[in-house]
């Protein structure tokens, strides 16, 4: 973070002396340091993501649950609470990377499936999960919540046992 920091004092003081010394036109001076400041505020809002902070990307197609957090919402509050998972993209039913954290927004069919996973996880059981991408052309059902077909497309199952032999 201080790398970062001190790239940008570098940088405001390049400018300082570009428009203290140069003959550049006032107005190339002022686009240089509104370009400058937009640069400052891209990287302000940018840093989260690289810092590890959760991801609201969607999900891999298949994954490895490798951990799970659970913010309950509170009316009190108006925290609308959230879902937050560590997973592992899975190929060949190998995880394929380091785990990520995504944030997925709370609600009760999605948090009985995870609540679930959880439950197995706690008895040893590995757990990996299947993502498809909600259909943009599908339309959700009147009343979906009241009938009850208000569903995450996300799906557990357990994780296979080794086709190879322990050494």
């Amino acid at each position: 973070m201080s790398g970062i920091i001190a790239a940008y004092i570098l940088i405001a003081l390049l400018l300082l002396s570009i428009n203290l010394y140069s003959k550049w036109s006032w107005p190339v001076k002022a686009a240089t340091i509104i370009v400058t400041s937009v640069f400052y505020a891209v990287t302000y809002y940018s840093l989260p993501g690289l810092l590890g902070w959760p991801t609201t990307e969607n999900l891999p197609p298949k994954f490895k649950l490798d951990a799970i957090a659970v913010v309950q919402p509170d009316k009190l509050s108006g925290e609308k609470g959230a879902i937050y998972l560590w997973v592992s993209k899975l190929e060949d039913l190998q995880p394929d990377s380091v785990p990520r954290a995504y944030r997925l927004p709370y609600s009760k069919p999605l948090f009985a499936k995870v609540n679930e996973a959880r439950v197995k996880m706690g008895k040893g059981v590995q757990q990996i999960g299947e993502y498809k991408k909600p259909d943009a052309n599908m339309k959700p059902a009147q009343n979906a919540v009241r009938s009850g077909q208000v569903t995450f497309p996300l799906r557990f199952y357990d994780l296979p046992d080794s086709l190879y032999p322990d050494k």
